[in-house]
């Protein structure tokens, strides 16, 4: 599969961050996107926890942040 790796994925994290109204933001990914759980974990988010049968035989890996306000 094809990635372009233009930061629009980081981009759009770091907006979510910069307007989430609560004390955390909470993000996933199915566990098989290593792409965006490695950018989740460059990003400072750490992990929370799975849910499975969203995606058959691909858990959903969700991850948590306190972002920092300005």
């Amino acid at each position: 599969m094809h990635r372009q790796r233009k930061g629009i994925g980081k981009a759009l994290l770091l907006y979510l961050e910069a307007v989430c109204p609560t004390e955390k933001l909470f993000v996933s990914t199915n566990l098989s996107n290593k792409q965006m759980q490695r950018l989740c974990r460059r990003l400072g988010y750490m992990p929370s926890g799975m849910i499975d049968n969203l995606d058959p035989g691909d858990p959903e890996a969700f991850s948590c942040k306190k972002p920092q306000r300005s």
